[in-house]
């Protein structure tokens, strides 16, 4: 569990989060840019899945995604990106 967590940090360890942003009435969306570098577009979709999470924890209520894009432009030295935007709702809504 300690190695993914370490090959978590390390690939996403240059990454750039936008924090929760407000994006329409209810919703809020997330950004993690991992530049150039090793940053993969998986690695990054899970930090913006975990501050997302966070946030909806926070105030006492669960994730909904309502939608997610990521963009990987090459393997190394490349940029990446993951988006995603979300909701947070009560934990016993469906």
């Amino acid at each position: 569990m300690k190695l993914i967590i370490l090959l978590s940090m390390f690939l996403s360890g240059c990454a750039t989060h936008s924090g929760v942003i407000t994006n329409g009435k209810d919703a809020y969306i997330v950004i993690v840019s991992g530049g150039y570098g090793f940053a993969s577009a998986g690695s990054l979709r899970i930090d913006a899945y975990q501050e997302a999470s966070r946030f909806c924890r926070r105030a006492g209520q669960r994730l909904e995604v309502i939608s997610e894009k990521t963009i990987q432009e090459g393997i190394i030295d490349e940029f990446s990106e993951a988006s995603l935007k979300f909701k947070c709702i009560d934990k016993q809504e469906k």
